[in-house]
């Protein structure tokens, strides 16, 4: 249990390079670069593109070089991005959108690394049996990284403007390298590199049920503060903190149910609680209803991700076991990149609450998947 923390640790500071401009830059792009909806929907999907682009490249380090080296690298381009992200703000228009768009694509390049290294350095520091509560903590880390990152964020841009939110992309992931250095490596797993085709025919059921549940996250997090502002409602940045400390709080209380009950029972139960609250976001009179429906939508959400997982994880070798995360994580990717202009597209032409009722329906599709998976208990394994 204690490297679970510890790797979660990691991912939870390093993660601070992709939750922070999640909350600052869509009012920075929007209002000092002046534009639209869309633009800032490719912005935001750009990163996910290019984490998808690069899943098997990062599982494959992970299997060959070990996954302390990807996850050090992952973490070493989250500082760059910080860095180049920066240099927007000294170019207008274009110029700079052109900058944030760099800084999107290292980014990318970073969370691929990170997250898919930290997973297979989990399971590989507890074993497989551990796989469940392994992902678990590592996506609480993720969620919990990004409900901080709400107020956060907010608060930095109040006091050092868009600069000073972006300083925090550079620290947090130094911090959580000098935490890596000191844990210990696990030896490559493979000489051998397996091809995506050959990963994907046994993972893409369950890659599919993450796919259309991320799409409420995508949702969320691209569009609430916008979607607050056309309603006139205040707070908008305490939507995806509440979305974050719900997602950790199932996690906490509720991660062990995967590995008793099975991937198919939990992820039926987790989905249909996120399409309720995707659904109150939809119909929110007022800004409480939105903030209930934002934390059922976490809730719920939270635990899709292991219920899908453990599942997929079954189906491969050990040693191509960085390869098959990285082709399961890479439906998560693949979300984020459709849904962030594809919602852009739907906002600017049915309004921002249309993108929640969007939401809703890619819930019951994930539900779907789910009803049709087999029951199958990691501790079967």
């Amino acid at each position: 249990m204690k490297y679970i923390i510890i790797v979660a640790t990691i991912v939870l500071l390093g993660f601070f390079s992709v939750g922070i401009p999640i909350a600052i830059l869509p009012a920075f792009v929007k209002n000092n670069l002046g534009y639209s909806d869309v633009w800032l929907g490719i912005i935001l999907g750009t990163q996910s593109i290019i984490t998808l682009i690069c899943r098997h490249h990062s599982g494959s380090i992970s299997d060959l070089k070990g996954p302390k080296v990807a996850v050090t690298r992952g973490l070493f381009f989250g500082v760059v991005s910080g860095f180049v992200t920066l240099g927007s703000l000294f170019f207008p228009g274009v110029y700079g959108l052109a900058i944030i768009l760099i800084g999107r694509i290292i980014l990318g390049y970073s969370e691929s690394l990170l997250i898919t290294g930290a997973l297979s350095w989990g399971v590989g520091l507890v074993g497989p049996s551990n796989a469940g509560r392994v992902m678990a903590w590592i996506g609480m880390a993720m969620y919990g990284a990004i409900a901080i990152a709400g107020p956060l964020g907010y608060f930095m841009v109040q006091h050092l403007g868009f600069q000073g939110g972006v300083y925090l992309t550079i620290v947090f992931p130094v911090l959580a390298g000098i935490i890596a250095y000191f844990l210990p490596a696990i030896p490559p797993s493979s000489k051998v590199r397996i091809p995506f085709y050959e990963v994907i025919p046994k993972i893409w059921k369950h890659g599919l049920g993450l796919f259309f549940a991320a799409m409420c996250f995508a949702g969320i997090a691209g569009f609430s503060t916008l979607y607050f502002n056309q309603k006139g409602w205040e707070n908008a940045h305490w939507v995806m903190a509440i979305f974050g400390t719900a997602y950790v709080f199932a996690r906490i209380f509720f991660a062990q149910t995967v590995d008793l009950y099975g991937g198919k029972k939990i992820a039926l139960i987790f989905s249909g609680v996120a399409i309720l609250g995707q659904f109150l976001i939809w119909q929110a009179s007022e800004p409480l209803v939105a903030f209930l429906g934002s934390g059922l939508s976490g809730f719920g959400y939270s635990l899709v991700f292991p219920a899908f997982g453990v599942e997929a994880v079954k189906n491969m070798e050990p040693q191509f076991r960085g390869v098959a995360l990285g082709a399961y994580v890479a439906f998560f990717d693949l979300a984020l990149g459709v849904t962030g202009p594809l919602a852009g597209f739907v906002a600017n032409h049915f309004g921002y609450a249309a993108v929640y009722s969007f939401g809703m329906i890619s819930c019951i599709i994930s539900f779907s998947i789910a009803l049709n998976l087999k029951n199958l208990k990691l501790n079967s394994v």
